[in-house]
């Protein structure tokens, strides 16, 4: 698969240090969103998923925020990772968070951003309701702090700035007519795009969903994709695969974790349509620049994973 939009990292290497400079600076943050800049990082949260947008208009939003730390495990990604990236780019505000579902390794650090002393516009969440102690702590930051709460619907239009487009397209349907899908399968679906450049985010979604987000209609052709589920076997199916046609594939999971995330039936097929894999577990954090017409990818250690390893 050609890239045309992509400048080769060869050509890109001289100014890594200057960009990673600016990536990682609060004022490389606002120097960005000035020259209409749209930032896209995937963190490094362990096991769990975590994005952040940094709109050219100035919109941040927090798309989940990896798991919340518990008497037998401290590690809480909202307190070790979301916050402080969010302190390192100098933002004041954040406009949206958005909880794809209610799982703890995507909303667990939600609860200690929630609690933080950022102001939040709005949370949007998928409207599953959920049983764990993880979830009711979720619930009663959003109340004790009165954030508006809010459950899209499908081809509801986001509030992201008049500089990109940012449209739901999944769960499909209100919450009473699909709990039983699972958790997973209610998954927020988000297409953005910034001129001839688009991003899919995914949460868990799973084949269930994709099918039924596939047969709504939904253009889901995104030059990058957030690999459904942290690459698992059950997500990115081929049909939604091919039709999202991404240059780009990112992956979020742990190393070595327990669930064997990326499965090697999805890595195969996205080596096969010859994307790009970059995967939080090799590389850590995952940025993407985009002016809207090329874009650039910058990682932890700035290495192209193509293949996992033997």
């Amino acid at each position: 698969m050609t890239n045309p939009r992509r400048r080769p990292i060869t050509i890109l290497a001289v100014f890594l240090s200057i960009i990673a400079a600016l990536i990682f600076s609060p004022i490389g943050c606002r120097a960005s969103s000035e020259k209409g800049i749209l930032k896209v990082t995937y963190l490094d949260i362990h096991q769990g998923d975590s994005e952040v947008i940094q709109t050219p208009d100035g919109k941040v939003i927090v798309i989940d925020g990896g798991k919340r730390g518990t008497r037998y495990d401290a590690w809480d990604a909202g307190k070790e990772v979301v916050i402080p990236y969010l302190e390192s780019q100098g933002v004041k505000k954040i406009d949206m968070v958005v909880a794809t579902h209610p799982d703890f390794d995507h909303t667990g650090g939600l609860v200690a951003l929630l609690n933080s002393h950022f102001p939040i516009g709005m949370v949007l969440d998928c409207g599953i309701v959920h049983t764990t102690i993880t979830y009711n702590k979720y619930m009663e930051a959003i109340k004790k702090k009165k954030i508006p709460f809010v459950v899209p619907k499908a081809g509801d239009m986001l509030d992201w700035g008049p500089s990109v487009r940012a449209q739901v397209l999944g769960p499909v349907g209100p919450p009473a007519e699909r709990e039983h899908l699972g958790l997973n399968n209610n998954s927020i679906v988000i297409r953005l795009e910034y001129g001839d450049i688009s991003f899919l985010f995914t949460g868990d979604c799973e084949h269930v969903e994709e099918d039924i987000i596939l047969s709504s209609g939904a253009r889901i052709k995104s030059t990058i994709l957030k690999a459904g589920h942290h690459g698992s076997k059950t997500a990115s199916g081929p049909l939604f695969y091919y039709m999202c046609d991404p240059e780009v594939v990112t992956i979020s999971a742990g190393k070595r974790n327990k669930f064997g995330h990326p499965h090697w039936e999805p890595m195969k097929l996205f080596r096969e349509t010859g994307a790009d894999i970059y995967r939080t577990d090799f590389q850590g954090n995952i940025t993407v620049l985009t002016d809207g017409k090329t874009y650039d990818v910058v990682t932890g250690n700035d290495d192209l994973i193509s293949f996992p390893p033997e």
